[in-house]
């Protein structure tokens, strides 16, 4: 099987019961998180080491396609900006993931619920959106291979003691040969973060990725979630972009952060946003651009077209007859 030799490979096998045992039989007060692939549990395993067991609730096709592809993927690869895989098992009742464990959990944890016990600062944000931009580099171009992620939203960003961001699910990630310019693929993903160009054609670069990074940016930076694509609502580039045009982009920046930024640092971040969420996918820098252009405080950031939130309705008339297929998070 070609699980089992990836895993052979890496030496990434665990035994169901070793894991079963680590989180105290996935025991509800281990539970860290759930997502649209499973629960995350805490784990201890017998040498004491802490980690993240995933646990795959749907043992379909589909999620065992995921559960493939992520192994192949990402064990092959390391980064400091992407989480480890440290394991996987696959011959007990249901298959199960193993990470390295990240005490503060995930960005949507800290960020955009309404009972964190925590505000992030100004530094501590930009720190992750540097780590952010670091990682999709690095798979966009720094590791041999082209890959696209295809699902990056704040609950797939987990931080470290550090707040070091570490981009994590690659179940739905996709490499492009070096002699292909994009993918033709079914729709998956997260409504809100996907890009005009994927979302209605099913066209798959890796500007996709930077689309989504783009609204990231903005929900970090506001502390606002992005809303998703229906008739008659205001998203989050519509407001970034409004206040960008009245040259005060200050105004959005998270109220909980009681104005302690720097005016003109941030308003190039968001700026760099909108140039992430650009409607001609063209227009859009590269990730390594983008890491340029978040070192360099000089740097004069391009200015921006309109992002293409006025034809929200239009994209969502488009791809409502599309959006059953998205595995996760529509």
């Amino acid at each position: 099987m070609q699980l089992r030799a990836s895993m052979s490979k890496f030496r990434l096998y665990f035994k169901y019961e070793t894991l079963e045992k680590a989180t105290n039989f996935f025991d509800d007060s281990r539970k860290l998180g759930q997502g649209g692939g499973g629960s995350v549990y805490k784990g201890i395993l017998p040498d004491k080491k802490v980690v993240a067991v995933k646990r795959l609730v749907f043992n379909t096709r589909q999620w065992a396609d995921d559960l493939f592809n992520e192994v192949n993927l990402i064990s092959g690869i390391q980064h400091k900006n992407l989480v480890r895989l440290l394991g996987c098992s696959i011959e007990g009742p249901e298959s199960l993931l193993v990470y390295e464990y990240l005490s503060n959990r995930s960005l949507d944890q800290v960020l955009l619920v309404n009972n964190a016990t925590r505000v992030l600062t100004w530094e501590e944000r930009l720190h992750i959106i540097i780590g952010t931009a670091e990682g999709l580099a690095y798979l966009h171009g720094g590791c041999g291979v082209k890959i696209i992620h295809r699902d990056i939203k704040a609950s797939n960003i987990l931080l470290d003691e550090n707040l070091t961001a570490k981009i994590a699910d690659f179940g739905l990630a996709r490499c492009i040969a070096p002699d292909k310019s994009h993918l033709n693929t079914g729709i998956a993903g997260t409504i809100g973060y996907m890009a005009p160009e994927y979302l209605v054609r099913g066209q798959l670069t890796e500007k996709a990725d930077v689309y989504a990074f783009g609204v990231l940016v903005m929900e970090i930076l506001t502390g606002r979630k992005n809303s998703v694509y229906t008739r008659g609502s205001s998203s989050i580039l519509q407001s970034v972009w409004e206040h960008y045009k009245s040259n005060n982009l200050a105004v959005c920046i998270d109220p909980a952060l009681q104005g302690k930024f720097p005016v003109l640092e941030v308003s190039n971040v968001l700026q760099i946003s909108l140039l992430c969420t650009q409607a001609s996918m063209e227009l859009r820098p590269p990730m390594s651009g983008v890491v340029e252009m978040l070192h360099d405080k000089d740097r004069v950031v391009p200015q921006p077209n309109q992002p293409p939130f006025l034809n929200a309705s239009v994209l969502f008339d488009k791809s409502s007859s599309r959006s059953s297929t998205c595995t996760r998070g529509c």
